[in-house]
Formats: structure tokens, sequence, C-alpha cells
């Protein structure tokens, strides 16, 4: 390969970076040249598709996503995208097991072929918006459709960060799932609703969303969100818990879900490095100790981990309320 398509190439990849998007190649000698990359410097996520290495490598699974979206957007402008994928580009909070595959519209029967990258809902976008450039089902069709899809774990984050980020309430979103009810989707319907009504606006991530689900399904719910204290050393300042449990313990319980993005995001970051923000960290769980009250920290492993996070909270001194009676009539 020449060095002047060396340089064509870099800017070609440079400067889909700076847009948010995979590269298309412009021509047949351009991809040829990057498929001899690939696997060196430069991936291909999808056929057709390629982004540098080491800056693809610093993207979460959702970053990764939407950089997919927005190539193919250009590649076929006709398309709407839907489900989990509008869900991504509405920068909703979606688990990213579901974004393995590229939600698409289609007014012909949906498709999911094993293997296959995209999948195709029969979904005629009437009413499709605009989002950055690309159409995309509207943000309450979108959060119905992806509650419709999943279970009552996966479902949680949809529709916490559905009322936090997008303003849309519980009520509305139970009349749309209700107009969607039919006697072939009678679980789907249950399951949705039952998401809706434990949904939580003060979840300040996925992770925090997944975990109380998981926490409410096997009866340790908490009793409080983003629990407040008053910084022992500094009576003008506060430290919060993403939960706290009351009721269910001989002793006040406070909460943490460990996350290693906090660490590593420089959007997180914000200047600090990992070293600074590890010691911070330290000393805030210091002051918190200070109250002497237990603190349960636990992973999303651990979360995801039949029955860890339930015997970490035992553990702990948190008791277990009765199961609910609506287990046998959702997805979990």
């Amino acid at each position: 390969m020449s060095h002047s398509n060396d340089q064509r190439i870099d800017q070609l990849l440079t400067q889909a970076e700076q847009e948010g998007r995979c590269l298309i190649p412009p021509s047949t000698a351009i991809r040829k040249a990057l498929l001899r990359r690939t696997g060196s410097t430069v991936v291909s996520p999808m056929p057709g598709l390629f982004a540098r290495k080491a800056r693809w490598e610093e993207l979460n699974p959702a970053q990764r996503h939407g950089e997919i979206i927005r190539a193919l957007a250009i590649a076929h402008p006709d398309w709407t995208f839907c489900s989990y994928s509008a869900a991504c580009l509405l920068s909703l909070e979606v688990s990213w097991r579901h974004l393995n595959v590229v939600h698409v519209c289609s007014s012909t029967k949906p498709s999911a072929r094993p293997g296959t990258r995209i999948q195709r809902h029969q979904i005629e976008p009437v009413s499709a918006i605009n989002q950055g450039g690309i159409s995309i089902t509207p943000p309450i069709q979108t959060v119905t459709d992806c509650l419709l899809q999943t279970g009552f774990a996966d479902g949680m984050p949809i529709a916490d960060s559905a009322i936090s980020k997008l303003g849309l309430t519980q009520g509305r979103l139970m009349e749309e799932v209700e107009k969607r009810a039919g006697a072939r989707n009678g679980r789907a319907v249950a399951t949705a609703l039952t998401t809706l009504q434990y949904a939580d606006a003060r979840a300040e991530s996925g992770g925090e969303s997944v975990a109380r689900a998981i926490m409410i399904e096997t009866g340790f719910a908490p009793d409080r969100l983003q629990y407040e204290l008053c910084d022992p050393f500094d009576s003008t300042k506060s430290m919060r818990t993403d939960f706290a449990w009351e009721r269910q313990a001989k002793e006040l319980t406070l909460g943490e879900l460990d996350g290693l993005i906090k660490y590593t995001d420089q959007t997180i970051l914000v200047g600090q490095t990992t070293a600074e923000v590890l010691v911070a960290e330290r000393q805030r769980e210091a002051h918190l100790s200070i109250y002497g009250h237990p603190l349960v920290r636990f992973t999303m492993s651990d979360v995801r981990s039949a029955g860890v996070l339930a015997k970490k909270l035992q553990t702990a001194g948190v008791r277990q309320t009765t199961l609910p009676t609506w287990l046998n009539d959702v997805e979990l």
C-alpha cells in the first residue's frame, strides 16, 4: 500500500471518528486496503463498516452500537431504526446484551436469521422522528416496544431512564402498553406493566436499575434510593449511597454498586486520574464508616450471578421479605 493510501485511510478514519460513526469505504480499493489492515490496526464490527482498532476498544457496547447505526443511516437513508437501537440513540439505558444486533423497521414480515446483525421488525414507521439526522420510532413507541420485548430486570433501566431522561410518566407509558394488549402477548404486557409499576427516575445508572430489579425479585427491595447523609467532617457537604434498607434490617444498611466505568471513562473522570478517583472513593467510604452502618458493596457480576447479591445482603443483616406474588406471571 502506498504512503498516500495510508494517509487517505487515516484521514477517512479520523473524519468518521469526529462524526461519531464507523467508516464506510468510498471505493473498492479503500475497502480492500482496510480489509488488509483488519485485525492489526482496524476492526470491522459489521460487513462493510470499519473503525480504528485502538479507539474502538475504548468504547463501551452502547457507544459502539451508536457508531454502527450512524454509519448504516448514511448507507441506508430510507431505514428507520426501532426497538433497542432507537432507545440507544435516545440515550436510554439499555442492557448491553440487547445491542448485539441492529433493529430496523420493516413493512414486510419480521426477520431475525441466526447470525444476522440486522433484525427487522414489522413496524410501519408512519410517525418516525429525526434524531440527529437519523430516522427512529417516536420515544413513546420505542420505550413501549422495548418493554414488551424484554424481561423485568432488563426492562427496568429502560423504564427508569425513560422517565428521568425523556420526561415520560409511568401513567402515560402504562396506557401505551395497555393499548398493545392482545390474546397472544398477555405475559409480555403483564411484565411491561409490572416493570413500570416499580420504575423510579432516581436511578443514576442502568446498572443500579438492574440491581434494584433483582433485589425486588428476590425479596430485598431497598427502602431508599440515593440515600443522603451529611459528611461527618464537613457539614456543608453530603454523601449519597445507591441504596438503603431501614425496615428490613436491624439497623440502617447501605448498599453501593461498584462499576469499573467510573474509574476508566474519561467523561466521568473529568480530568482526574484513576488513582485520584480511587483515593477519593476510599476517603468517602472512610467518612461513611464513621456512622457505623453496614455497607454492602457489590458488582454487576454479583447482580447477574444467581443468589450472590441476595447472600451478600443477608450477610449484611438485610431480611428477605415474602417474594412478590406476580413472579409467576412475568418474564424475569
